[in-house]
Parts: structure tokens; C-alpha cells; sequence
């Protein structure tokens, strides 16, 4: 069983400096690092002008980021260039199917584990799966309307969800 670490990405600015949410992340990976030596990694973050202004991927910068604190570069599966959680599960699941039972460790802030949780359970329902909060280093208000964000996004995750669900098994029937 091969273990794997998904870091998903956040923001970086016009000059690739990862957000402190971004940073936080990261260095929880390394954390889970210690604890499984021979893990790979997958970074996630591809383009938009919400989180990522430059023209390189969001999931470049979280790369070096690990690398620059000891990951080796070997270590590293497939970026996933998404540009929002959904696609984070649908494109990271191609490259899990390839590995022979994997046990996934997918790393969000607190505030976004809950939304992680349902997409990735409903995208993924039959790979191994923990999910880890990395802590959100924010001022309370700050916080707040990322949670408030969050109940929203939630919502129009679980609607979305709902209907691909339906719509892929009307192909598949």
C-alpha cells in the first residue's frame, strides 16, 4: 500500500509567494512526512485570478515550497491543475487509481476539511482516505468569512455533486 499525501493549494500572489493558509498546509505535510518517509505527494492549484495571478501553477509553487524543506523532488506524483475542490478530487483520482490500494492523506485548512470530506467521499468512495486540518492562521474575522464562504460553497457542492451523480448513472445504466 503506498502512502500519499495531497497538499491542496490556496492562493499565491503576482509573485508566487504562497498565502500563509498555503504555507500552513505545506507544513503539515512535512509534519505527516516524518511519520511516513516513503510517502509521494500530489500539490494541487492550477490558474485563476482568485488564487494564482502568475503563469505558473499554483501547484508548482507548493512544490518547491516542500522541496526547498527537505521533500525529495523523487517523492513528488502528477500536479493536479484544478482551479476549485471538485476538480482537486477529479483530477487527482486518475492518478490514485493507478497506485495498488493507496492510503491518502488529503490536507486542507480547518475551515475547508468538511467541504473536502464530501467531495472527495462522493468522487472517491472506495479509496482510503484521512483527512487533515491544517491550522488557519487568520484573524478572527478573517475566519469568519471563510466559514461563512464555506456553508455557501458547501451547498453548491452537494447540489453539483447530486447531479453528476445522477447524470453519470444515467450513461452508465
Amino acid at each position: 500500500m503506498e502512502k500519499v499525501i495531497i497538499v491542496l493549494g490556496h492562493k499565491n500572489d503576482q509573485h508566487g509567494h504562497l498565502s500563509s493558509l498555503s504555507v500552513a498546509r505545506c507544513q503539515l505535510a512535512l509534519k505527516v512526512l516524518h511519520s511516513a518517509r516513503d510517502a509521494k505527494f500530489i500539490c494541487t492549484g492550477g490558474f485563476g485570478e482568485n488564487f494564482n495571478p502568475t503563469s505558473t501553477p499554483h501547484a508548482h509553487f507548493n512544490r518547491q515550497y516542500l522541496c526547498a524543506h527537505g521533500v525529495d523532488p523523487a517523492a513528488f506524483l502528477p500536479d493536479t491543475l484544478s482551479r476549485f475542490t471538485i476538480e482537486d478530487a477529479t483530477l487527482t483520482l486518475p492518478v490514485l487509481s493507478q497506485l495498488d490500494s493507496p492510503d491518502v492523506s488529503i490536507i486542507s485548512s480547518e475551515f475547508h476539511v468538511p467541504r473536502v470530506k464530501l467531495i472527495f467521499d462522493t468522487i472517491m468512495p472506495t479509496i482510503k482516505k484521512t483527512y487533515l486540518s491544517a491550522p488557519s492562521p487568520l484573524s478572527a474575522q478573517a475566519l469568519s468569512q471563510l466559514e461563512q464562504h464555506e456553508v455557501f460553497a458547501k451547498q453548491r457542492d452537494t447540489h453539483t455533486l447530486k447531479a453528476a451523480c445522477a447524470k453519470f448513472r444515467t450513461y452508465t445504466d
